[in-house]
């Protein structure tokens, strides 16, 4: 039941609260930041509301108020804090593995290398509060050297509409069951398949597209193939595409929120997907090249960590 702090009339559901509020003359935003006031750790002010999930499960406005706060937070309390994020990520939203990186980077939590900097190891705290590691910890002297012959070929999609200009390795257009690049030889890459997206792909696929995609991984596992989806656009900036004008007036009723939710719930139920976003066009011909040339097993490790790190 929700009850009015201002009548004490009871309600059901939230939503016949909300609605009621109308009769107060209070907007949904103000009621629950005067009647519930929650302020932001680092700046002591007013957490922004954006829907009630939000407003009582966040603690900071941004992450650089995040990031600040466990600056100057002691070790043990930024620890407790940090692990406290996943253990209430893990029985409130029931996932089963640990997150990756563009999991972390799209939510408010840290990203894995702080993780790494205050436990020492990232996955052995996953796996000690209870989440299966799909991925390793990334070697130090981890690589993506090409290593191919002369048979070598990659292959394009015959549908792929705007194909990467490969222009300095061989390819051949041919009709993928799923993906847009491969390598032809599948025992190289292990089986590994490449998903090109532009934003307005991603918006498209991840919105209106979504179960006909889901069609697609599923139809990736059958045949046992490792999807990556790359994006190429850097991820700090597909998370605010609603203010690229050349995007978003295409989608005004698709959020980022809505769109990185979708993303996330992939990553954890296909456990043989990856997304990683890139920095343009050029940049994932070169790691079109490196994913599919480089003997490194790219289901065992997360791609998005190595990319930030310039590993990959």
């Amino acid at each position: 039941m929700a009850s009015c702090k201002i009548c004490g009339k009871e309600f059901e559901k939230d939503k016949g609260l909300h609605l009621h509020l109308k009769a107060h003359k209070i907007s949904v935003k103000d009621y629950y930041q005067k009647y519930y006031p929650r302020y932001d750790l680092h700046t002591k002010d007013l957490i922004k509301f954006k829907n009630k999930e939000q407003y009582f499960s966040a603690d900071f406005n941004n992450k650089s108020n995040l990031k600040y706060w466990l600056k100057k937070a002691p070790v043990e309390k930024a620890q407790e804090y940090c692990r406290n994020l996943l253990e209430k990520r893990r029985k409130e939203k029931n996932i089963e593995y640990a997150p990756t990186e563009v999991e972390l980077r799209t939510l408010p939590f840290p990203p894995i290398p702080y993780y790494e900097v205050i436990f020492g190891d990232y996955y052995k705290l996953c796996e000690d509060i209870g989440l299966k590691n799909k991925l390793s910890p990334l070697p130090k002297n981890m690589q993506f050297e090409e290593n191919y012959t002369k048979d070598h070929l990659i292959y394009i999609d015959s549908r792929e509409q705007k194909p990467l200009n490969i222009s300095d390795f061989p390819t051949e257009v041919k009709g993928l069951k799923f993906g847009d690049y491969c390598l032809n030889d599948k025992s190289k890459t292990h089986n590994t398949y490449i998903e090109r997206k532009s934003v307005p792909d991603l918006i498209g696929t991840l919105s209106s597209g979504l179960e006909r995609f889901k069609n697609e991984i599923n139809r990736a596992a059958e045949e046992e193939a490792y999807m990556v989806i790359l994006v190429e656009r850097k991820l700090e900036e597909c998370l605010a595409f609603n203010r690229l004008a050349h995007v978003y007036k295409k989608n005004t009723r698709v959020t980022p929120d809505f769109i990185f939710h979708n993303v996330r719930d992939l990553i954890q139920e296909f456990p043989h997907i990856q997304f990683l976003f890139a920095n343009g066009r050029k940049e994932c011909v070169r790691i079109v090249k490196k994913l599919l040339l480089s003997d490194v097993l790219k289901d065992k490790f997360d791609l998005q960590l190595a990319y930030d790190l310039k590993l990959l």
